[in-house]
């Protein structure tokens, strides 16, 4: 089976859209078939022994639309350009026209004020002016008719009824006015002109609006560059993009964006991956450090090799799953898929039986009025609200989220995820950062912590123990040597230090609870001792904090020991947790709780926790996007941040609220305004002319994309949670290792008023949230041994 995606060009509503889907999958040897009105695309999956994808063009061209391979020299917005164009040629037209219908019920002299010729004169000239109209907007016509053939009436459709009707009947009178068979009665050549020129306007309008909705989208599309700088023996040189391969060396400079994911090999730069984090502080990056595609520097020189280049880029598989994500449905759309696909049959049956009602009720007007009242009905009804009610929304909301560093799988996730009422969460690498550090130090003895962190990091430097690089880190470089050094599985290290013996092993006093506890010894008397453990993610406990407060259930699972478990829920304050519990049985909680009758949402790392992300109601990764995780959930959280959890949840409802609001637009808008074009409330005044209905049905449509681009607006969780608070910026130094950092934490974090402290080390600065006075943090900062530079 191939899965190939095509342009396609000349769609104006949901109608279009299940009418090239209704043929197609028609075609002998079609799997699927999933046609985008927005970004107007078609995705098909076929058998190439049974079908070409040439075959499959001309089933769409036969339609009365355009098609072709997908990216292959279409302009998307030739739509727009085409409409726009056609709008302001028909205004050259339509304004004299306008004068010569409508200018008497103004006062304005008219040729009809001289005699009967100067009447012939004014029938003669609408006529020319709005065959003109037509001419210019004729695509109505070719379409609408063409769609009928096809039997899958469309919009056009309705367009072409409306204005043909009109200008059939009007030609007809004038021809029996001329001639002198009927006294001179209004004609309608002005609406059968006006109508094909308002929709036109209102779908340029809805065009540009359209583009808005997928903005976020359309950002990500620019980030790469079409060229970039490589270094080929030794020179630079400038290749295109899409010519890079694996193993190059790209050469990145302040203000570049990069197009690989690579490994950096010299250099040092300021890195801000906002576009595939969401993450606005930008990172220090060296050899060694990980760069990825989306990502640009803000400052310094980068020499990058490349890993993965193309469509294998990081970058370029979340645009694409955005993409994919946008042309999918909601469930909630079935409905309106449902009414949309009869639409156009029903509006002119109901046409017909308007004509024939006014007719028999005789209300006034005749024949002319009866006609009025059928054409008003064919242009005031809208299937583009529809037909757009869902996929507008759904559009900006991918878009929107895929900025936020959020990667929505599929349009039935967004829905999805709102509904939520328990949030079961795995608690390494999700709640936690995944890597050990030392989180308490305690020294016993008399000896200088800067003796005792030497001698440690000597110690552990010639060890590979998983826990040593903790260790080391906290302890900082140390320039003395270990010798005589043996490591005793399950026990510790043994060494020589400047000629003393130690050891360095578990402690086992509970002094530490519910972390690793390492003591350094000296002839068997601890000197000092490290609590280790995998620390909070900075953020952990302000989602959990806005999870609760939306009144979600949260429960962590973990396979850790009942202390280490304990500790860190009370930490972020979570609801409850599991403990001691192996990844096969993570998903057996998850069906506990969906028995137990919730609506539940799995967050986890993606690769071992995808049993439990598959179970789940709604699976949620955190991590870097990759294949695994991408496959086992339904949202990857591309930078780990857990409140961005929160906002995909917030972000499900906003969209939730957007469409339910265009749907019920849609049909409120249909049930009211046809009636009343009908003429059901004539006897009250209320009446609409043609050109009126045309405003107004653009006007719907136009409101339902409009009504989506809130979405837009939506601000990510943790600003929002932010309001109302103070903060305040550091700068420290004297700063040198972990444990420097550690110490100006815990300094800041028991200043009375703090609610919040980040402290970094690289950056050399600390962040305080709440209410707190800059003389305290100074002092606080002083005391510790440290210096502060600036206060903001």
């Amino acid at each position: 089976m191939t899965k190939q995606k095509f342009d396609v060009g000349g769609m104006s509503c949901a109608a279009c859209s299940s009418g090239i889907e209704k043929a197609v999958s028609k075609i002998q040897g079609v799997k699927s078939v999933q046609v985008s009105l927005l970004e107007k695309t078609m995705t098909a999956e076929f058998d190439e022994s049974s079908v070409s994808a040439q075959k499959i063009i001309a089933t769409v061209e036969k339609l009365g639309y355009t098609a072709a391979i997908f990216g292959v020299s279409v302009n998307k917005y030739a739509d727009a350009e085409r409409l726009k164009k056609r709008f302001f040629l028909s205004l050259i037209f339509l304004i004299p026209l306008m004068y010569i219908s409508m200018g008497g019920m103004f006062g304005a002299p008219t040729f009809s004020d001289i005699s009967h010729l100067g009447a012939v004169i004014d029938l003669v000239l609408q006529f020319a002016l709005s065959t003109a109209i037509i001419i210019v907007n004729f695509n109505f016509y070719y379409s609408g008719v063409r769609a009928i053939k096809n039997l899958s009436p469309n919009m056009d459709t309705l367009v072409f009824l409306g204005s043909f009707t009109a200008y059939v009947y009007s030609v007809a009178v004038s021809v029996l006015i001329i001639v002198g068979k009927m006294p001179h009665t209004h004609v309608f050549f002005e609406s059968a002109a006006m109508v094909e020129v308002l929709v036109s306007l209102g779908k340029y309008l809805e065009e540009i609006s359209k583009r808005k909705t997928g903005e976020e989208i359309e950002k990500l599309n620019k980030l790469l560059p079409k060229s970039v700088t490589v270094l080929i023996d030794g020179k630079e040189e400038t290749v295109l993009t899409s010519l890079l391969k694996e193993g190059d060396v790209v050469v990145l400079k302040a203000g570049d964006y990069c197009p690989i994911d690579g490994k950096a090999i010299e250099g040092i730069a300021g890195v801000d991956k906002s576009a595939v984090t969401g993450e606005s502080i930008p990172e220090e990056a060296t050899v060694g450090s990980e760069i990825v595609s989306g990502s640009i520097l803000r400052s310094g020189y980068l020499l990058v090799s490349a890993e993965k280049v193309g469509e294998d880029t990081m970058f370029s598989k979340i645009v694409e799953a955005v993409k994919s994500a946008s042309a999918s449905r909601v469930p909630i759309q079935k409905l309106a898929d449902k009414v949309s696909a009869v639409f156009v049959p029903t509006v002119t049956v109901l046409a017909v039986l308007t004509f024939v009602l006014q007719l028999l009720l005789n209300q006034g007007g005749g024949l002319a009025n009866a006609i009025k009242c059928a054409i008003s009905v064919i242009v005031i009804s809208c299937p583009c609200a529809l037909g757009l009610a869902t996929p507008v929304a759904v559009m900006a909301a991918t878009g929107k989220a895929a900025s936020l560093g959020i990667l929505i799988k599929d349009a039935e996730a967004i829905q999805k995820i709102g509904k939520i009422n328990c949030a079961l969460f795995d608690k390494t690498a999700t709640i936690t950062e995944g890597t050990p550090k030392v989180v308490e130090y305690k020294n016993f003895s008399e000896i200088p912590d800067e003796k005792v962190f030497a001698i440690t990091s000597a110690l552990e430097k010639m060890s590979n123990h998983p826990l040593a690089e903790a260790m080391v880190g906290f302890c900082g470089d140390s320039e003395e040597k270990a010798e005589n050094f043996y490591y005793e599985i399950g026990k510790g290290i043994y060494g020589t230090v400047n000629g003393e013996k130690y050891f360095l092993g578990t402690y086992e006093e509970e002094l530490f609870e519910g972390k690793t506890s390492v003591a350094l010894y000296e002839n068997g008397k601890p000197l000092a001792a490290f609590a280790i453990a995998d620390t909070v993610k900075k953020d952990s406990k302000n989602a959990i904090r806005l999870l609760n407060a939306e009144k979600i259930k949260t429960v962590m699972i973990t396979g850790d020991k009942e202390s280490a478990a304990k500790s860190v829920a009370e930490e972020v304050g979570i609801s409850g947790y599991e403990f001691s519990v192996l990844p096969e049985g993570k998903a057996s909680y998850v069906k506990k709780y969906k028995d137990d009758g919730y609506f539940v949402a799995f967050v986890g790392d993606g690769i071992n926790d995808s049993p439990a992300l598959k179970t789940a109601d709604v699976g949620v990764a955190m991590g870097n996007g990759t294949d695994i995780a991408i496959e086992s959930s339904d949202i990857v959280i591309i930078g780990g941040s857990l409140v961005k959890t929160v906002d995909a949840v917030n972000l499900s409802k906003k969209a939730l609220s957007v469409i339910k609001g265009n749907l019920f637009w849609a049909f409120f808008y249909n049930v009211i305004a046809i009636p009343i074009a009908a003429g059901v409330f004539a006897p009250l005044g209320i009446v609409f002319e043609p050109w009126i209905a045309a405003i107004c049905m653009s006007l719907s449509s136009l409101f339902v994309v409009l009504n989506a681009l809130r979405i837009n607006g939506y601000g990510n969780a943790e600003r929002i949670s932010d309001k109302g608070e103070n903060h305040m910026k550091v700068k420290i130094e004297g700063m040198m290792c972990k444990h420097c950092e550690k110490r100006v934490y815990d300094a800041l974090s028991v200043l009375d008023g703090v609610s919040d402290v980040e402290v970094h080390l690289k950056r050399k600065f600390a962040k305080l949230t709440g209410d707190v006075k800059e003389e305290d943090v100074r002092k606080a900062i002083e005391t510790a041994g440290y210096t502060v530079k600036e206060i903001k």
